[in-house]
């Protein structure tokens, strides 16, 4: 922890909470963070950063501006202080207490019990020796009793030394948050960038300081968190569990599901303000507790004018005819991003037409396992001539010198490297995830009038990622219609300073936070959510 200051601590316009992004992970939400802080110059910025250990944060990716007026940094997988494995030594009322809430919390048979037994936790542990130890947690008593008692609801049937680890690593990431709760910066505007472990934080401070609290959600992490364990091997299954299907996902895995639920149900309980990116994840949103008079959509947005020269570039390259056709993939290297069904893609394609080359475009160092896995299938497949690993790139410079865009994700939010083509007049092939669709093809009827800006294709899919890319490909008069439409597409609808502006207004005018301001465009699903009507 930071030592406590000795003078008045700054007050922030706006405390941004990130979680594993900004400044120290390159991708979509990392550069959106950059584009909040840079355009935003008459802003304010404390930046509250969660990263997994210290090591595996390694380098900034980027400079923060000089609005951006501390950088606090919280590792949630650290090893605990030997302070902390220690257990204190504390008897009495308060004691009891914390026990008798913590029990009210694991064992609620509602959600709404669940919350409240949580903030009584918390104003409770806020309390001169009220906090316990994590050492209490592992040595006390009353801890062990609950343990046991949990162990009997919901893993009886399970290894006992299993589900006592699992419940020990469940626990102290959000140990190791709650002690970091005292070093996040006084800020006017809270603002996490996720639910989860930000969205926590998020909300404690924004409790604590009686502050407007603000969520961004690129994804839906809870989402995304649901997907990663139900498939993880290192929360532990008995052996037979995965040939079975009827009895679906085990109880470790459902225990650490029901965090991240859990999560996500806190942090939109206390947001005063939830963003999406595209309408197609507010239902998501709405699924997993979000009150939907409180939501709205604000997709990214670009400076198009700054991709004018590598769009001078592609047309006179597009008009002298290269004899390459060369497809590029702008993205980071991890199994997220599905590389290895581009490379299955580009054999397919090669198989068909010679003149072809796949350039990836972006770090690689985040999974090296992975990376060293798509490496190993470009040389088995004979593919070196044709896909190439670039690493790190200028993207504004390399845009000009691409026919088209390639994104094989498995999944997205709305993103900003396919503004960025489009800016460029490079059309893109996509998964159908996130707002691919709408970004392609058009959300509204005008929208849609402009055109299509490239094609969509089934996840996973590399015959079909094939297929669309020999498409597109066919016809060079429709690839430069394609790629003005989605020039147009961004001028008209994902103009950088218009997204910026509704952001400002969120920062410096706060009266979307008051308990009488009006309902967002989404009342009307709030009011079917209530009575019991289907959203669609």
């Amino acid at each position: 922890m930071n030592p406590a200051s000795t003078t008045t601590p700054v007050v922030a316009d706006v405390c941004l909470v990130l979680e594993g992004t900004y400044p120290y992970v390159q991708g979509g939400v990392s550069s959106w963070v950059h584009q909040i802080v840079t355009e935003l110059s008459e802003v304010t910025f404390a930046l509250f950063f969660l990263g997994s250990t210290r090591e595996q944060t390694m380098k900034r990716r980027y400079e923060p501006p000089p609005n951006v007026i501390s950088l606090t940094e919280v590792y949630l997988f650290e090893p605990l202080s030997a302070e902390q494995l220690k257990p204190r030594d504390w008897l009495g009322s308060k004691r009891a207490t914390f026990y008798r809430l913590l029990r009210e919390f694991h064992l609620a048979k509602t959600e709404t019990a669940r919350t409240a037994a949580w903030w009584a936790l918390l104003d409770q542990m806020d309390q001169p020796g009220a906090e316990p130890t994590f050492g209490n947690l592992l040595r006390d008593k009353e801890a062990w009793d609950l343990l046991t008692e949990i162990n009997q609801q919901e893993a009886a049937d399970e290894s006992f030394i299993d589900f006592f680890w699992a419940v020990r690593f469940l626990h102290l990431p959000i140990w190791t948050a709650l002690l970091a709760r005292n070093q996040i910066p006084a800020a006017r505007v809270y603002h996490s960038v996720s639910t989860g472990y930000a969205g926590m934080l998020g909300a404690i401070a924004a409790r604590r300081r009686q502050a407007p609290y603000l969520i961004t959600e690129h994804g839906i992490y809870t989402k995304e968190r649901i997907a990663e364990i139900s498939q993880a091997t290192w929360i532990h299954d008995p052996p037979g569990r995965y040939f079975d299907v009827s009895r679906g996902l085990g109880p470790l895995k459902r225990m650490w599901i029901g965090l991240f639920v859990f999560l996500g149900e806190l942090s939109y309980a206390a947001a005063h303000g939830i963003i999406s990116l595209f309408e197609g994840n507010t239902s998501l949103q709405i699924e997993f507790g979000a009150d939907a008079r409180r939501l709205q959509v604000v997709p990214n947005g670009i400076d198009p004018s700054k991709f004018d020269a590598s769009l001078a570039r592609r047309r006179e390259r597009l008009a002298a005819g290269g004899e390459t056709f060369v497809i590029g993939f702008i993205g980071r290297v991890v199994p997220i991003k599905d590389v290895k069904t581009l490379i299955r893609a580009a054999r397919s394609v090669v198989a068909r037409m010679e003149d072809v080359r796949f350039d990836i475009i972006g770090p690689t160092e985040e999974d090296p396992d992975y990376f060293a896995e798509c490496q190993q299938m470009v040389e088995l497949m004979g593919l070196q001539k044709h896909v190439i690993f670039h690493g790190p790139q200028n993207v504004r410079e390399i845009l000009g010198d691409l026919d088209l865009c390639l994104m094989t994700s498995i999944s997205e939010g709305l993103p900003l490297v396919i503004l960025e083509g489009f800016s460029a007049g490079v059309p893109c092939v996509a998964t159908d995830v996130g707002a691919c669709r709408e970004l392609i093809y058009g959300r509204t009827p005008e929208d849609k009038a402009l055109g299509r800006a490239g094609l969509l294709t089934k996840i996973c899919s590399p015959l079909d990622t094939a297929d669309a890319l020999l498409q597109v490909m066919a016809d060079r008069d429709n690839l430069i219609k394609m790629g003005e439409a989605g020039r147009a597409r961004v001028e008209r609808y994902y103009q950088q300073d218009d997204i910026m502006a509704i952001y400002r207004r969120y920062y410096l005018d706060t009266s979307w936070a008051r308990p009488d301001a009006s309902p967002g465009p989404y009342a009307d699903l709030a009011e079917a959510r209530s009575t019991g009507t289907p959203v669609t």
